[in-house]
C-alpha cells in the first residue's frame, strides 16, 4: 500500500470519529464524547502526522464548559501552593521526582495528585512525599472519563493551588477537561515530555515548558502557541540509590561491555537496520567486548544477534539499577532510529559516552553544549570508525569522556529555573526557535503505521461502551476472535 493511500484511509477514519464525537457532544452524552476524543487523540499520537488537532481541542473545551466542574464555587488561590498532576505515575522512568525535589527546595507547598490504581507502582515517590511533607491525593483514572475529570477538578477546588503542573500522557482527555475548567483561576504549566509527537493540551494550559528546540519548534511553528507562553526548562537528574544487583551472565565489574536499553520498537523500522549492524560490527571486531540490552518489546531482530553471539550478547528485562549498569559499561549505545533521551542524559551524568547515530534533528539539545561533545554521528561509517577507536585506545576514550563534565543541568540550576518559571514565567536561558525539518521523521512514522492494528486496538475494553455502538459488527468480530484465541490456547 502506498503512503498516500495509508494516509487517506487514516485521515478518513479520524474524520469519521470526529463526526461521531460531535454527535455525542450535541446529544450531551459527554462521557461517550470523551471516549471517542480519547480514541482519536490516541490514534493521532500513534499516527504522528500532525502536532495539534483544533477540532479535538475545541470539543474538549465544549465538554469542559458543559460539565461546569466548579458549579459556582468560589476559588481563591493559595499563593505558594502548587498542584502536581502526574498522569504517568512512573517510578523508574519520567522526571516527576526531579520536579517534586525542585519544588521542595524552592520552598513551595505541594500537592501531588496521581491515579489511585498506581500506588503500588510508585513506592519511592510516595515515600519521598511522606518524608518531605508533600500532600498526596488520588483520583480514579479507570473511572468514566467524566467522573475522572470531576475528581481532578474536585482536587483543584479543595486545594486551591495558585500553580498547577500538567504532566501526563498525550491523550489524557479527563485531565484536559479538568484543567480547562480553571482558566484564570490558577496558572497551568504543561511539561512537554513528548516533544516529538502529537499531544492535546494547548487550550487547557497557560505556559509550556520544554527542554530543547524540538519542543519549541513544535509548540511555536506547528501548534502556533505564542512565544510569551513558551518557557525553556531543562531538568536535572536524580539517581535512585539501588544497592541490590541481580546477577548478570558475566561479571560487570571485570568485563568490557556495551550497554543499551529501552523499548525495542525504538530499534525497529529502519530499512538499513543500522542499530543491529552497529552491534554486529562491535561484537565481530572486538572479541573481548560483550553486549547487554535491558528492555522489552518486539525482540525479533534482537534474537538474530543473540543467536549469532550466544556467549557475548544478552537481553534482560529493565532493572532499577540501570544507572549502575551504565557506570560499569564502556559506553552506552543509543537506540536508532528512535533515541532514548533520558538514558542519554544518565549516561552523560555517569561520565559514559552516549554513542548516538543522528536521525535528522530528533536528538538535538538533550545535553548542554551537545554539539561540542562529539557523541552524535552523521553516518553509520563515521560512527563505526570512531567506536573502533574508542574500543582500541583507552586514552582516547578517557579524553572523550572528560568532555561530558557539565553537560547535564545541575540540581541548583533546575531548582532556581523552576521557581523562576512558576513565579516569573522565564528561566536563565531561552529557546532560539530554530526551524527544524520533521518531514522525514513523520514519514517514517507513516511507514510503520498500521491502521488495521491500531483501529483494532481501539476496540479494546477502554472504549467498549461507545465503540460497540459505533462499530457493532467490527466490535463483535474483534472480541469473538480474541475469545477464540483464548479457547484454542487453553
Amino acid at each position: 500500500m502506498t503512503l498516500e493511500k495509508k494516509k487517506t484511509i487514516s485521515d478518513n477514519y479520524i474524520a469519521r470519529l470526529k463526526k461521531i464525537a460531535k454527535r455525542y457532544l450535541n446529544k450531551r452524552k459527554y462521557n461517550d464524547c470523551l471516549q471517542v476524543l480519547h480514541a482519536i487523540s490516541y490514534y493521532l499520537y500513534e499516527y504522528n502526522q500532525t502536532y495539534i488537532d483544533e477540532d479535538v481541542e475545541s470539543m474538549l473545551l465544549e465538554v469542559s464548559k458543559a460539565l461546569d466542574i466548579k458549579q459556582g464555587r468560589t476559588y481563591e488561590s493559595i499563593p505558594n501552593k502548587v498542584l502536581v498532576f502526574d498522569g504517568f505515575a512512573f517510578e523508574t522512568r519520567g522526571v516527576i521526582k526531579m520536579y517534586l525535589n525542585a519544588l521542595v527546595k524552592g520552598g513551595f507547598e505541594i500537592v501531588y495528585l496521581y491515579d489511585e490504581n498506581r500506588s503500588v507502582d510508585i513506592p519511592e515517590i510516595l515515600k519521598y512525599c511522606n518524608e518531605n511533607n508533600i500532600k498526596t491525593i488520588t483520583y480514579n483514572e479507570r473511572a468514566k472519563f467524566v467522573d475522572a475529570a470531576k475528581e481532578i477538578g474536585e482536587a483543584f477546588l479543595r486545594e486551591k493551588p495558585a500553580k498547577a503542573l500538567f504532566y501526563t500522557y498525550p491523550y489524557d482527555v479527563a485531565a484536559y477537561v479538568a484543567f480547562a475548567s480553571f482558566k484564570g483561576l490558577t496558572e497551568r504549566f504543561l511539561i512537554d515530555l513528548t516533544d516529538h509527537a502529537f499531544w492535546i493540551g494547548k487550550y487547557c494550559n497557560d505556559f509550556f515548558c520544554g527542554s530543547r528546540e524540538m519542543s519549541a519548534y513544535n509548540q511555536f511553528y506547528q501548534r502556533h502557541i505564542p512565544k510569551e507562553q513558551l518557557i525553556k526548562l531543562g531538568v536535572n537528574l536524580i539517581v535512585e540509590k539501588c544497592d541490590s544487583h541481580d546477577p548478570l551472565p558475566f561479571d560487570e565489574t571485570k568485563t568490557r561491555y556495551i550497554f543499551s536499553g529501552g523499548a525495542l520498537y525504538k530499534t525497529l523500522g529502519d530499512p538499513n537496520n543500522y542499530y543491529y549492524k552497529i552491534v554486529d560490527h562491535i561484537l565481530e571486531n572486538h572479541k573481548d567486548v560483550v553486549f547487554l540490552y535491558a528492555g522489552y518489546g518486539d525482540d525479533s531482530e534482537m534474537k538474530v544477534i543473540l543467536k549469532k553471539y550466544p556467549e557475548r550478547a544478552f537481553y534482560i528485562n529493565e532493572r532499577k539499577d540501570y544507572y549502575y549498569l551504565i557506570q560499569n559499561c564502556v559506553f552506552y549505545l543509543n537506540t536508532y532510529p528512535m533515541f532514548g533521551g533520558m538514558m542519554m542524559k544518565y549516561s552523560a551524568l555517569a561520565g559514559k559516552l552516549p554513542i548516538t547515530l543522528k536521525h535528522s534533528s530528533d536528538s538535538d539539545g538533550l545535553l548542554l553544549h551537545q554539539k561540542e561533545l562529539g557523541i552524535e554521528y552523521d553516518s553509520y561509517d563515521d560512527l563505526i570508525k570512531d567506536v573502533d577507536h574508542l574500543l582500541d585506545d583507552e586514552n582516547y576514550l578517557k579524553q572523550r569522556e572528560s568532555k561530558l563534565q557539565g553537560s547535564v543541568i545541575t540540581e541548583e540550576r533546575f531548582v532556581n529555573n523552576l521557581k523562576n518559571a512558576l513565579l516569573n514565567h522565564k528561566t536563565d536561558y531561552e529557546h532560539s526557535y530554530e526551524q527544524l525539518d520533521t518531514e522525514k521523521f513523520r514519514k517514517e512514522y507513516l511507514e510503520r503505521h498500521n491502521h488495521r492494528r491500531l483501529s483494532s486496538e481501539l476496540l479494546s475494553r477502554h472504549y467498549h461502551s461507545c465503540f460497540i455502538k459505533i462499530f457493532p459488527i467490527k466490535y463483535i468480530c474483534h472480541n469473538s476472535l480474541k475469545l477464540m484465541k483464548k479457547v484454542f490456547k487453553r
